[in-house]
């Protein structure tokens, strides 16, 4: 937390004695004719200095927006003072007509739908339901993005080839549990077809996606001396400098595995090599090893607390840990985003890497952190999205504003908006936030806030920086959520009409969920892109049994340079303070 100050003891200032009161004249004595006593300064610069308690801590550098990100609220655009006149000249060529982007962001009164819309055009390409009722909780993909593993309600995921023209409809179930399984995914980057799965029936299995089989390729079961009265298995990742590390929650404790030992099949399963038992005081809800750092091990708990470890010379939770963030709410989920080639720190980030933590709290907000373990910011947290939901809804309102405005000037609306959906948002309001994603290329790589109504709407909203909450004093600057630049209509769309009287063109071709949406899985590029634009392929899951897949096309040639407009592409870099200590404080 940094040095801090006590306050004065009234007391004893008011029960100090004669022969303190002499000394005190006399050190002021020595001072006037210029002798001075080095103890007697020390003493007197801490009278001067103010009596606080728990300030925010020097170590942490006050963050600055950067010059090329957009504001939301205040003034349009925040710009450096060497660059103030340039600004201002470019400005005036845009009133004059001139269709150049300023790279620092846009006027005032584009703020709220964050940017003239490029023409894309949102399709869904396909919808398969589960049989029964069933709830697709979990889906990830492969690091390559050629197949997706979703996890269902049923003791079971399901794996399906993104290429296949079936797809979801395609899937085969694959990993099976004798009981609930609590995560499913694929752990490693060069093995594109290993699934890892743990489960309440305590144990943590491997799958070979290439086999249509219901037998693992290796098990470990955790005893129950170690899962306790009421541990259970949470979450499991595969990672280390030669991808031989297992990690496996169980209630607060993290265990490691090593990997090559494991038992093929049957039922026993391996030796623990290590425990971390101090790491968390709650339970750990989410594990996962750097996506490029593989010996860096990130972990979120329901304590508030999301810590970093580097295991590349040992396993141990206290000489292996690089960092906390705290949340100050339990964390559920978490996932790592570019920062678009700005690196931290010691400037030994590489170049497009991973290094901002996004995580998801029990009380639907949306918090950044800095996770880059080379770095000495690391655990620092760098944005915030107070009242996510809220705003979400402010930020629907905005874009129907925004749609009526087009509307009123003959311009096109924005087909990636479904105009039912919006208004779902905007009348029963925002739900639930579903996670955070990478916008990928086609949307230079903009952070969105993925939020979703009860009905089955979601809505791609960009973050960027709220400035009329921004402050001074600490490190964390406040975010918000602009217009969304797309939303997936729920089911009931089919009977919104168009303004003619007959139906829309989505309206046939597009009827999303019909129940709450619990995951949402985006590709950051994709191999399927055509010559006059890019894809952004999306794929959801909820709780109507249903897996949709959708793609949104954008035309090349009418793209916005937009990246300055969120907060993606790391622009909540700067350079770091000398030195770093995250406190390890649980906010509880």
């Amino acid at each position: 937390m940094g040095n801090h100050f006590r306050f004065k003891d009234e007391e004893e200032e008011e029960e100090m004695d004669a022969t303190t009161m002499e000394e005190k004249e006399e050190t002021q004595n020595n001072k006037n004719k210029g002798i001075h006593n080095n103890d007697d300064d020390d003493d007197d610069m801490l009278d001067d200095e103010p009596a606080h308690d728990f300030g925010p801590d020097p170590e942490f550098m006050v963050r600055k927006p950067e010059a090329n990100l957009m504001m939301f609220g205040g003034a349009a655009v925040m710009t450096s003072s060497s660059n103030a006149t340039s600004a201002r000249e470019e400005e005036e060529e845009e009133d004059k007509g001139g269709t150049t982007m300023r790279r620092g962001g846009a006027s005032a009164a584009s703020l709220p739908s964050s940017s003239s819309p490029p023409s894309v055009f949102l399709k869904l390409q396909c919808k398969h339901k589960e049989k029964g009722a069933v709830y697709i909780t979990q889906m990830e993909s492969n690091f390559d993005f050629s197949k997706v593993c979703y996890r269902t309600s049923a003791n079971e995921a399901k794996v399906f080839d993104v290429h296949s023209a079936r797809a979801a409809a395609a899937a085969v179930p694959l990993v099976r549990h004798e009981r609930a399984v609590t995560d499913a995914h694929f752990p490693v980057p060069n093995e594109l077809t290993t699934i890892l799965s743990c489960s309440h029936d305590n144990t943590v299995r491997e799958w070979d996606a290439r086999t249509n089989n219901a037998n693992c390729v290796a098990q470990a079961r955790v005893p129950n001396h170690i899962l306790g009265k009421n541990g259970s298995l949470e979450t499991c990742s595969i990672g280390g400098a030669n991808e031989t590390i297992l990690a496996v929650s169980c209630g607060e404790k993290i265990l490691f595995y090593d990997r090559r030992m494991i038992r093929q099949g049957g039922g026993g399963g391996g030796e623990i090599i290590k425990q971390f038992e101090d790491a968390h005081s709650e339970t750990v809800t989410k594990l996962r090893f750097h996506p490029e750092k593989r010996h860096i091990l990130q972990t979120s708990s329901v304590d508030g607390l999301t810590c970093t470890f580097n295991l590349f010379d040992e396993i141990d939770d206290e000489n292996s840990l690089v960092s906390i963030g705290t949340a100050n709410a339990a964390i559920n989920d978490f996932g790592f985003l570019k920062s678009s080639g700005i690196s931290s720190g010691n400037n030994s980030g590489s170049v497009s890497s991973k290094n901002i933590l996004w995580a998801l709290t029990g009380i639907e907000e949306i918090h950044l952190f800095d996770c880059d373990a080379s770095g000495t910011t690391c655990g620092v947290e760098i944005g915030h999205v107070k009242n996510a939901r809220e705003k979400a809804r402010e930020a629907a309102k905005q874009a129907k504003a925004a749609m009526s405005a087009r509307k009123v000037s003959s311009k096109p609306s924005s087909s990636s908006i479904s105009k039912n959906g919006l208004k779902d948002m905007i009348e029963n309001g925002v739900d639930y936030i579903i996670n955070v994603i990478d916008g990928g290329d086609s949307n230079n790589h903009k952070y969105y806030a993925c939020c979703g109504t009860i009905n089955g709407t979601v809505g791609l909203f960009p973050i960027a920086y709220d400035q009329n909450g921004m402050k001074s004093d600490t490190s964390t600057q406040p975010l918000t959520l602009l217009a969304p630049e797309y939303v997936l209509p729920n089911d009931s769309s089919v009977n919104e009409q168009h303004q003619d009287g007959g139906r829309d063109r989505e309206d046939l071709v597009m009827q999303g969920h019909g129940d709450i949406v619990r995951c949402l899985l985006a590709s950051s590029s994709s191999s399927m892109a055509t010559s006059d634009g890019q894809n952004m392929h999306l794929y959801t899951g909820g709780e109507d049994s249903s897996v949709c897949a959708w793609t949104a096309t954008t035309t090349r040639s009418n793209i916005i340079d937009n990246n300055h407009n969120g907060f993606g592409g790391g622009a909540m870099r700067n350079s770091p303070s000398s030195s770093f200590r995250s406190g390890r404080e649980s906010p509880y």
